[in-house]
């Protein structure tokens, strides 16, 4: 995961936070679920001290919140 692309998960993952920051944050999971899911939660972990699926859960709610778990955790189930 870039460095910019880490700065909007975390940016958006804020209480508050703008709505163009969120978008981006579907863009960054929908494009890393079918290429590097796993390296990049790893590395978010690493440097949050948190899983994504985690701080995804506690920031975002209803059906955008099931949409994004549903991605980040797809591979982690089969």
């Amino acid at each position: 995961m870039s460095t910019s692309a880490r700065q909007l998960v975390d940016e958006a993952l804020k209480n508050g936070a703008e709505e163009n920051a969120k978008k981006g944050l579907t863009r960054v999971i929908v494009t890393r679920a079918d290429l590097d899911m796993k390296e990049t939660e790893t590395t978010f972990n690493n440097l949050y001290g948190a899983t994504l699926a985690h701080r995804v859960e506690e920031a975002t709610n209803g059906n955008y919140k099931d949409l994004l778990l549903t991605l980040i955790t797809r591979d982690q189930t089969s």
